[in-house]
C-alpha cells in the first residue's frame, strides 16, 4: 500500500473511530494499552498503527511512551505518534520529546519541537535555546515559538537574546515567540515584563504583522496608561496602527477607561473620532 492509500483509509478510520472514542476511553484496561502497544511493535500495517496512536492519546500512559517514541523517525507515523505524546499525561513523554528533538533532522524533528511547545515544557528551555542557532532556519523558527509557548522567564530570556542577531526568517519567528510569552505574562498580570516585550516587538524591524501584535499588546498591557499610545496611534497616518488602536479601545481594562478615551477625541480628526465612538460603545461597560 502506498503512502497516499494507507493516509487516506487512516482518516476514514479515524472519522468512524470518534463516535466511540468517549465510550473506548471508560471502558479500557490496562490490558489494552497492551495490546495497542504490541501493534506499535509489531509489523502491523501503518495505517493500523496510526490508528493505535490516536487510541493511546485518549487512554495511553507512561507505558507507552517507548513504543510511541521508536515511531517518532518515521515519517509517516511521526505526526500520529506525537499525537499521543502530546497528551499523554506523563513526564515520560516530555523526556522522549526532548530526545527526539535533539537526535532528528528535518521535518520529523520540526514535528517534535511543535509537540514541546504545546506541552510547554519548561525543562527544554536550554536545548531549544541552542536551536534557535541551527543551520535549517525551519528548526530554528519552530523552536522560536515552541519558546513563546512556554513563555516563561528563561524562554523569553532566550528568545531576548536571540533575537537581534537573527536572519529575517528566523527573526520573524522570534518575534512571534516574544508576542506568545508576552500574552502570558500578561495573563499572569506581570504587565511590565508584557509592555517590555510587547514593546521590543513592536520598534523592530520585523514583518509587519508582528509589529501590529506588538502595538496591539503594548497598549492593552499598559491598561489606563496605555490611553495615550492609543490616541497616538490614531493621529498616526498608519492604517495598520489605527486598526490596532481601535481593537485595543475595545479591549483595554482599567478604571474609568471610556472617559478616558472620550477626554482625548478633541485631538483627533472627524473621522477618527468617529471611528473611536464606535469602539466605545463596543466596550463591555457601554
Amino acid at each position: 500500500m502506498n503512502r497516499r492509500m494507507w493516509f487516506v483509509l487512516a482518516m476514514m478510520t479515524a472519522v468512524l473511530w470518534m463516535p466511540w472514542t468517549a465510550a473506548m476511553a471508560e471502558e479500557a484496561t490496562p490490558a489494552d494499552e497492551a495490546a495497542w502497544i504490541a501493534v506499535l511493535q509489531s509489523q502491523a500495517p501503518k495505517a493500523e498503527k496510526a490508528i493505535t496512536c490516536k487510541k493511546l492519546a485518549v487512554w495511553g500512559s507512561g507505558k507507552a511512551v517507548p513504543a510511541l517514541a521508536a515511531l517518532l523517525p518515521d515519517p509517516e507515523l511521526s505526526s500520529w505518534a506525537r499525537i499521543a505524546l502530546e497528551a499523554i499525561p506523563d513526564p515520560a513523554a516530555d523526556a522522549a520529546l526532548r530526545d527526539a528533538a535533539e537526535k532528528l533532522t528535518g521535518r520529523v524533528q520540526i514535528g517534535v519541537i511543535n509537540s514541546i511547545g504545546v506541552r510547554r515544557d519548561a525543562d527544554a528551555v536550554g536545548l531549544l535555546a541552542s536551536l534557535l542557532q541551527a543551520e535549517d532556519p525551519d528548526v530554528a523558527s519552530a523552536a522560536a515559538v515552541a519558546l513563546g509557548k512556554i513563555g516563561n522567564a528563561d524562554a523569553a530570556a532566550a528568545l531576548r537574546s536571540a533575537f537581534d542577531k537573527a536572519e529575517a526568517p528566523v527573526r520573524s519567528s522570534i518575534a512571534e515567540g516574544l508576542i506568545l510569552a508576552a500574552e502570558t505574562a500578561w495573563k499572569a498580570d506581570d504587565l511590565e515584563t508584557a509592555v517590555e516585550l510587547y514593546d521590543l516587538v513592536r520598534n523592530s524591524d520585523v514583518a509587519e504583522v508582528r509589529r501590529a501584535e506588538g502595538l496591539f499588546g503594548a497598549i492593552v498591557a499598559r491598561q489606563a496608561d496605555g490611553v495615550s499610545l492609543l490616541i497616538e496611534q490614531l493621529k498616526s497616518g498608519d492604517r495598520r496602527a489605527k486598526q490596532m488602536a481601535l481593537a485595543a479601545a475595545r479591549e483595554l481594562r482599567g478604571e474609568g477607561i471610556a472617559g478616558a478615551l472620550l477626554a482625548q477625541l478633541d485631538q483627533l480628526p472627524e473621522a477618527e473620532q468617529a471611528l473611536l465612538v464606535i469602539a466605545i460603545a463596543d466596550r463591555a461597560e457601554a
